[in-house]
């Protein structure tokens, strides 16, 4: 019984790092424009066990998954093939540029 409880405290112990790395990381690879908003989450994430790591995964999965693409796209400006089409109409009237 006494391993039992050993074995549950560190399964909880590795769960719960796992999610402050993996909140950590995506908090460094998000760029915020206030440069203490990243300090206040890591703060916010190591502080509060789980809780802090799951709310600052959740607010910034978006900003990051999207700052990931764009990195991916590069410079190039992503737009839709009907946008795409527009253009191309347009530059063919004003001649060809």
């Amino acid at each position: 019984m006494e391993n039992a409880v050993l074995y549950i405290l560190i399964a909880t112990a590795v769960v719960w790092l796992a999610l402050n790395s993996i909140a950590t990381y995506i908090i460094f690879n998000t760029y915020f424009e206030v440069k203490k908003r990243r300090l206040y989450q890591i703060l916010f994430i190591w502080l509060f066990p789980f809780i802090g790591a799951l709310m600052a995964i959740y607010l910034n999965r978006q900003d990051y998954f999207e700052q990931k693409r764009q990195r991916q796209i590069g410079n190039h400006t992503a737009i839709s093939d009907s946008q795409a089409i527009t253009h191309a109409i347009a530059a063919n009237h004003r001649g060809g540029r």
